[in-house]
Parts: structure tokens; C-alpha cells; sequence
């Protein structure tokens, strides 16, 4: 380990179910791959060897692995995410190699900790964030939070795939396009079919009542240049947006949603946080039946989808500190 590292945070449990069945749901996808091919492309000129490398919002270190095989430089990588059980994960995948940190972002009122709060100011050389911008309520605050993290003129890099843009082409989705679409294909069976006719009791008052869980693991999305005043605003030259078609496997997608931590925000009507095992298994299975008729619409509808692949518009933002 590089002796100026600070190897902050180790996990105390257990490697969680559900980091575990999300990271194997998105590992070996090739949308991920594909992402991150892409991103690395963006980041690979400004990055030197031996700098320090963020990964702001790392989840379970499914970015930092692809981010890594495409860069081929040595590099100091630290970790950073608000869930212990997710980073617990990277810990795991990353376990024994040299020069990498790991920062857990703590509770702080109804957020948590900026990046300069956690790792230091004036520190990292480069930050990216992959698939998580989106998640985040309080953007402008966690910029100027990216910004003191940075060292002057180091760079600040992100990704998603659920943005609002005016020429967006014809056919490409958002991941919430998606969600919502399951989501009403799931309700209206609940309401059609006898098979789920226990879930029928107070159905709307219920998703009225779930549309803040949904929306907490499935924001609603912003439009991009929501995010370029934050970066302004945080003390960020941000270059022209690259906006890149990501092809999507029906079968990677699938995999996806059936998640169950992500479930619980697809359809929280049956279950809520906590589903019974036969909530649970009524839950995939509609969902799993909304996401099989959302495919079976985009290959005869879609413009941007084929027999395997239906399309998301990515938005890739580089930046650098003023």
C-alpha cells in the first residue's frame, strides 16, 4: 500500500445479498462495459501515472474494475460511496491490491458528508462518477463538495444514462423510460389478472402512498443542463456534453430489475422495503412479465431496438477545476 494512502474505512460484516446479486446482475453486461469503455476514453489523455484517481459513488467497484483494465496506468484509486455494504463489495473484488483507499460518505442530517468532507481538500487529482449522478438529491452542494476535493485544474468526470434533453434521437430511452413502463404494465395486471387479485385493495392509494420509495431509487430525471450550472456554479469549465447510444441487452436488462433491492423500487406497491417471501415471488414475477412485454413492444415499435439490443442515451460531462 502506498504509504500515503489512508486506508480510512474496512468492512466489519459480512459481503451483503444484495450488493452481491446487484454487482453479478451488472458485471459482465456489456452495456457496463460498453459505458465504461467510453468514459475511459474521456479520462485516459488528462490522468498521469500515479495520480490520484476518486471514484465518487463506486457502489460495488463494478466502474473502478472497467475503469482500471481500460486505463493501463498506474494509478492511486480511492473508493467512495454512502453504502457500507456496497463498498464492502469493492473491498472484496479489490482486496490486496496496492494504492487503493476506501471512504464511506456518513449520514449527515437528510444527506450525507460532501467528497471534500470525506476524503480532504485539495487532494485528488481527478474524479469520476459513473451511473450516479442521477441518485443524487442535492446536486449543487455535492459539487462544490467535488470541487474542494480537487486540486486546482484536476478534473471532474460523469455519466448517465437518465437525463431530459430537448433533441434527444428518436428511440433512445432514459433508464427511468424503462422503469416507468414496468411499473404501469405491472399495476394494470395486478388489476387484471385474478392471479394478484390480493394486491387490489387500495391499489392507487398505495402507489401514491409508494411514489416516494420509487423515486428514491428511481429519481426523476433532470435535464442536462441542470447540471451544467451546478458545475459552473461549484467552479467548473465543463467541455461540450458527449451524448453516446449505449445498446442494451433484453437478457443484461432483465437481470437488472429482477434485483431485489431495485425491485423494491420498480414496484414497492407489493412488499414495500420488507416483501414476504410470496410478496417477493409475486413481485419478480410481474415484473419479470412487464419487463418480457416492454422488450416484445421495442422490437416491433422501436426504431433503436433490434431482437437483442434496445437502446439508452448516455450523456458524458468532462470538466475541470478553474
Amino acid at each position: 500500500m502506498h504509504k500515503n494512502i489512508v486506508q480510512s474505512w474496512h468492512p466489519d460484516r459480512p459481503v451483503s445479498k444484495g450488493a452481491t446479486a446487484y454487482h453479478d446482475a451488472v458485471i459482465n453486461s456489456s452495456w457496463l462495459k460498453d459505458i465504461l469503455f467510453e468514459f475511459s476514453k474521456i479520462v485516459k489523455p488528462d490522468i498521469k501515472e500515479n495520480e490520484i484517481i476518486v471514484d465518487f459513488g463506486a457502489g460495488t467497484g463494478t466502474s473502478a474494475f472497467y475503469l482500471m483494465k481500460n486505463l493501463g496506468k498506474k494509478v492511486r484509486l480511492w473508493l467512495v460511496d454512502n453504502s457500507p455494504s456496497w463498498l464492502a463489495k469493492a473491498h472484496e473484488i479489490f482486496e490486496g491490491a496496492a494504492d487503493i483507499g476506501y471512504f464511506v460518505l456518513e449520514k449527515k442530517g437528510e444527506g450525507y458528508a460532501t467528497l471534500a468532507e470525506t476524503v480532504g481538500q485539495n487532494v485528488a487529482d481527478h474524479v469520476i462518477s459513473a451511473n450516479t449522478v442521477h441518485l443524487i438529491p442535492n446536486i449543487e452542494d455535492t459539487f462544490k463538495g467535488v470541487s474542494l476535493a480537487l486540486k486546482k485544474h484536476g478534473t471532474f468526470t460523469f455519466q448517465t444514462g437518465n437525463f431530459l434533453r430537448n433533441d434527444r434521437p428518436e428511440g433512445a430511452l432514459m433508464i427511468d423510460d424503462t422503469v416507468q413502463t414496468v411499473h404501469d404494465i405491472a399495476i394494470e395486471s395486478i388489476k387484471n389478472d385474478t392471479k394478484y387479485k390480493a394486491y387490489r385493495h387500495e391499489l392507487d392509494g398505495k402507489t401514491a402512498e409508494m411514489a416516494p420509495q420509487r423515486k428514491f431509487v428511481f429519481p426523476n430525471p433532470r435535464p442536462i443542463e441542470f447540471y451544467l450550472k451546478a458545475l459552473k456554479s461549484a467552479g467548473f469549465m465543463a467541455s461540450e456534453p458527449k451524448f453516446i447510444p449505449v445498446k442494451i441487452g433484453y437478457d443484461d436488462w432483465l437481470n437488472f430489475l429482477r434485483v431485489k433491492r431495485l425491485q423494491a423500487g420498480v414496484l414497492p406497491e407489493i412488499g414495500g422495503k420488507e416483501p414476504t417471501p410470496q410478496e417477493e415471488k409475486d413481485r419478480d414475477e410481474l415484473i419479470t412479465q412487464g419487463t418480457l412485454r416492454l422488450f416484445d413492444d421495442l422490437r416491433k415499435n422501436n426504431p433503436l431496438a433490434d431482437e437483442k439490443f434496445f437502446t439508452i442515451d448516455c450523456v458524458y460531462v468532462h470538466s475541470r477545476k478553474l
